[in-house]
Parts: C-alpha cells; sequence; structure tokens
C-alpha cells in the first residue's frame, strides 16, 4: 500500500482517486475547488472524442465508455445510455480519430432522411451521457465511502507535497501550466446556455463548429464555443446568440425556448494528453474537450504507473 496525493477534485482527479483506492492504496485528494466549483462541473459530459490527437487517446476512450456503461447501472449516478447523433459535411474534421475510438458494434450511419439541411451524413451511436450535476457529487461520496479524504487548500509548488506521500498524481488541469511548468498547456474557453426544454431528443452534435444540444434532467445544454488562448470564464452574448442560430438547424424550437442560465468554463487543452511518471510524481491532465470520455482510461494508466513505482 502506497501513500498517494491527488491534486484536483475533477473529473481527471476524482477517477484517478477512486481506482487508486480501489486498489488499496491510501489516498488523500488536495483541491483549490471541489465539485461544483470545478470545471468539470461545467461541462456537457457526453461521452465522444474531442479534439485528441494522443496514439493512446482511442484506448483510453473504449476504457472509460465501459466504465460509464457500470456507472449507469445505479441510477443515483447521473450516468445513463442515450443515442448521440454525429453530423458533418465535405472533410469532416477529425473523422479518422472519431472512428479508431469508437467500440466495435455501436455505431450506424444515419439516413439521408435523418439528416438536418446542409450535412452530407451523419452516423449514430449509444454513449454515455454524464449529468454533472449528480455525477460528480456522486463520485465524491464513492470516494469518501472507500475511506478516501480531500483537503480543500490551493498549491503553489508541486514540490511542496512530494514529501507528504510515496507518490504525487497531478490532475491539476490548467494549473498544470503553472505548476508543471508546461507552456504546452493552453485554456480553450467553452460557453454554453441552458434552456428550459424537455424534448425526447438524441444528443445532436456538429462537431466542426462546434454546436451540440444535450437533454438533461434540468434543462436543454446548447453549446458551444472553442476560443483558444482565452482565459476570461465570463460569458457574450454575441457568442449565445451564435450559439442558438448554430443550434436551430439541427432543432429550430430553441430559438423560442426560455433561457434558464448560461455559464463558461475553460478546457486544459495540450497537443498530447500528458499521462507519465517522473520520479515520484505522476501526470495526468491536458484532456481538453475529453476531460470525460478519456477520464477512467487515463486513471487506469495512473494505476499502472503507481504500481510500477
Amino acid at each position: 500500500m502506497k501513500k498517494i496525493i491527488v491534486i484536483g477534485c475533477g473529473i481527471s482527479g476524482l477517477s484517478s482517486a477512486i481506482l487508486l483506492r480501489r486498489q488499496g492504496h491510501q489516498v488523500h485528494i488536495v483541491a483549490e475547488r471541489l465539485p461544483p466549483q470545478t470545471t468539470s462541473d461545467k461541462a456537457a459530459a457526453f461521452w465522444s472524442p474531442y479534439y485528441i490527437n494522443d496514439d493512446r487517446a482511442a484506448g483510453w476512450a473504449i476504457e472509460s465508455y465501459y466504465e460509464y456503461k457500470k456507472w449507469a447501472y445505479d441510477r443515483r449516478s447521473g450516468v445513463r445510455l442515450t443515442e448521440l447523433h454525429r453530423f458533418g459535411r465535405g472533410d469532416d474534421f477529425g473523422h479518422a480519430a472519431w472512428f479508431r475510438a469508437i467500440p466495435e458494434g455501436i455505431m450506424r450511419p444515419l439516413s439521408e432522411r435523418d439528416l438536418p439541411c446542409a450535412y452530407d451524413f451523419g452516423w449514430a451511436l449509444t454513449v454515455p451521457l454524464i449529468e454533472t450535476q449528480l455525477f460528480m457529487p456522486y463520485l465524491m461520496e464513492q470516494f469518501l465511502g472507500l475511506g478516501g479524504t480531500i483537503e480543500v487548500r490551493r498549491i503553489e509548488q508541486l514540490n511542496s507535497l512530494q514529501n507528504d506521500g510515496d507518490l504525487v498524481v497531478n490532475c491539476s488541469g490548467l494549473a498544470a501550466r503553472q505548476l508543471a511548468d508546461d507552456e504546452l498547456v493552453k485554456p480553450v474557453k467553452g460557453q454554453i446556455v441552458m434552456l428550459d426544454m424537455q424534448l425526447p431528443l438524441p444528443i445532436l452534435l456538429d462537431e466542426q463548429e462546434p454546436t451540440y444540444l444535450v437533454q438533461r434532467s434540468d434543462g436543454l445544454l446548447v453549446g458551444g464555443t472553442r476560443e483558444e488562448g482565452v482565459y476570461t470564464e465570463t460569458t457574450d452574448e454575441p457568442a449565445l446568440q451564435d450559439i442558438l442560430r448554430r443550434a436551430a438547424v439541427l432543432q429550430p424550437q430553441v430559438m423560442q425556448a426560455r433561457r434558464l442560465t448560461q455559464w463558461a468554463g475553460l478546457r486544459p487543452w495540450r497537443p498530447h494528453v500528458r499521462v507519465e511518471r517522473s520520479g515520484n510524481l505522476i501526470h495526468n491532465y491536458g484532456h481538453g474537450g475529453s476531460g470525460f470520455t478519456l477520464a477512467w482510461g487515463c486513471a487506469r494508466e495512473v494505476v499502472r504507473l503507481a504500481e510500477e513505482w
């Protein structure tokens, strides 16, 4: 049994901490923010590989897919399986990489009559939808129930923790830019509108824009934006109006719906996800907009690296 400190309490930190604790390690999370205040809580959070270039990512995504299927058996988790329709035009950016991460047998092409106007093709597949307002506190409960501990504290330097345990797992997201002195980590801002709508919709996705509609129990999430290098977490009305305009191509009713709220978050993007060990420090960050999609596969890699040390 090792004493392990995990930095961060978003989806990467919690998934790593839970799997490490299941292996019998003593695990303590240290984080400046806990759910519902993390970046992960702001995610639309449906399983779909998004802007990832790492050769290992397809395997991580598939591992995560099957882990969410297990969570979906517990209604309290906020995870359920639903249909996703992904639409594209012409030479769909990221198309090949997306295909590599799809588990065998879960996808079918959409017929022409099922395509919204202006789209050339589409695919339907069954994917996990993770309602973060339910799943994140549920994971906290699971971790604490396993005997894990949590401390709210701002970390200024990684080496300040390296004498507190046998291993430190860095799941600090965007903060890794400073903590790990990693200038490859960059913010990619995303904005979301929540509408007062309950429709019998699959998840609708145009990844090129990106535009998506996600029906949750508390409202319809409509996104989004991909604003690279932007550090502000505020929304702006022109961007929100553009989101709704694009979404109306997929579902015209959104233009008449009452707006409940809106928010923005900063995805911690890196050209290649960093999951590796350096001495008694394991890094797990840089997942961009695929944090939930990759979380459990990356967490298993963290466990493997910890067991090898």
